[in-house]
């Protein structure tokens, strides 16, 4: 059940029979000269399913994230920290006030992270509530779904794979593989890079503040776009719909309430 197209008597015997609430968050930013930026579409679809499968009620995607580091590639839009904090707290207030008493989150993009992780945090202090955030994207990239999705020897990163697949599994139309151009990653300061927030220092990761432009080439890609297509982006979504309605399907078997710190022996606190 998506939320934005039923009416509220509908939304309100939903959550009376107990059915979970998934809260999905992607991004909009560059991947690459082939790739749409609006990768908030492949958390819609993968939430969108999941509640097809499990009967569950999904909100409509939230598509700003926290993308900081990629703020110098036009089109790119990114939320302050706290701004994302409030949308999504003020989603679960109103949620939690309606009856729901199962809420998940499901998380597009990497950056959002530690933005959730802190919010969810205050969440279980202040009413006791706990809230799982799942992060499909992550989950597709286990060694062994890769391995049986590509083979071996394939190059996963930002503006390559598997966002290329699966883009080209959900809108053909937007892809354009002769756009590609050069990948790869560069170093700073001299030193190898890890992610977009740390150089290696004798193989240790020592944070340090990244943007996209001082690690990738012009094309912003630092993974290779080749080996995208839709075949191997409707296996990633299948894979990733099926972790998350069995994580919703397990979800609706627990108690996620708690007590909270006010409600603990001085001791506990």
């Amino acid at each position: 059940m998506r939320l934005g197209e039923v009416s509220w008597t509908e939304a309100r015997a939903a959550l009376a029979e107990g059915r979970a609430v998934i809260v999905p968050l992607g991004s909009i930013e560059e991947h690459g000269p082939h790739a749409p930026m609006g990768d908030y579409m492949i958390i819609d679809a993968i939430a969108g399913r999941t509640a097809e499968a499990t009967g569950d009620v999904v909100l409509p995607t939230i598509p700003f994230g926290y993308s900081e580091y990629f703020r110098e590639y036009p089109g790119t839009i990114t939320l302050r920290p706290e701004t994302l904090d409030a949308v999504v707290a003020d989603a679960i207030d109103c949620l939690v006030h309606h009856g729901a008493r199962r809420i998940a989150i499901f998380n597009g993009h990497a950056g959002n992270a530690p933005i959730l992780e802190l919010l969810t945090r205050r969440v279980r202090r202040r009413i006791g509530l706990l809230i799982p955030t799942v992060a499909p994207l992550q989950v597709i990239q286990d060694p062994a779904v890769i391995h049986k999705v590509y083979g071996d020897g394939v190059q996963l990163g930002h503006g390559g794979e598997p966002v290329g697949s699966l883009m080209m599994a959900l809108r053909p139309d937007l892809v354009r593989l002769d756009r590609a151009g050069g990948f790869g990653r560069g170093q700073v300061l001299g030193m190898p890079t890890d992610g977009l927030g740390a150089i290696l220092f004798r193989n240790a990761r020592v944070s340090i503040p990244l943007d996209m432009r001082d690690i990738a080439p012009e094309t912003g890609s630092l993974g290779d776009p080749s080996p995208a297509s839709p075949q191997r982006g409707e296996a990633l979504l299948d894979y990733a719909v099926e972790f998350c309605a069995g994580f919703m399907r397990w979800f609706r078997t627990v108690d996620p309430w708690i007590r909270t710190d006010a409600e603990a022996p001085l001791k506990e606190r």
